[in-house]
């Protein structure tokens, strides 16, 4: 189905169930990665749902068959926000993981780790979840990344108004007696501009006696 005002597209081939399945695999690999990051760095990066979001839109735009359809839109937010949660869920083991703390006895005691979790995510992190989510729904549907985006402007005719372009051979200037002047009528000084020659004589002939 296609979005109503993007205007008509060309529909290429592409599976729904693929473009499902590639957004999952992109969400849970950059859940991974987000918790490798707080392993190494032991603090949790929300900016990384941003990352996160972007690419599980662009995933499922792509196996998709890059065409715009709403379902996989909201799909690709969903999934969005599926990676944001289970990254920051795997960034709190690995953090407690990076400061000596078993894996066994952290997997042990789960029930603490989830009860931590909310606390531990935060409102900033909530927010930053809201724009993965935003992400992966503009960008299943092909939209600009930021904005609106440019309008596309239209391909410039011979003759066109766009500077640079060229305009095609322009008609001549005629002047009044039927004659051709392909740079405009010639200056015409003197009398017959009403203004005075430059030596100041009169250029009008003496009068018949």
């Amino acid at each position: 189905m296609a979005v109503s005002g993007m205007g008509a597209q060309e529909q290429r081939p592409g599976s729904p169930g693929a473009a499902v399945l590639a957004g999952i695999g992109v969400a849970v690999a950059g859940a991974v990665v987000w918790g490798l990051v707080a392993y190494v760095s032991k603090h949790q990066f929300s900016l990384l749902a941003v990352v996160l979001g972007y690419g599980v839109g662009a995933a499922v735009f792509r196996a998709g068959g890059r065409n715009r359809n709403t379902g996989l839109a909201v799909a690709g937010a969903v999934l969005a926000v599926f990676g944001c949660a289970l990254g920051s869920l795997l960034a709190e083991i690995m953090i407690l993981r990076g400061h000596g703390i078993p894996l066994g006895l952290i997997m042990s005691h789960m029930d603490v780790v989830l009860r931590e979790y909310p606390s531990t995510v935060g409102g900033l992190g909530l927010a930053f979840w809201a724009i993965a989510a935003l992400y992966g729904y503009r960008n299943a549907l092909g939209m600009p990344a930021f904005g609106r985006g440019r309008a596309r402007r239209p391909a410039p005719q011979a003759g066109g108004p766009y500077p640079g372009f060229a305009a095609g051979p322009q008609p001549p200037v005629t002047g009044a007696d039927g004659g051709l002047f392909p740079g405009g009528p010639p200056l015409v000084t003197g009398a017959d501009a009403g203004q005075p020659p430059a030596n100041g004589a009169d250029p009008s002939p003496p009068a018949a006696p």
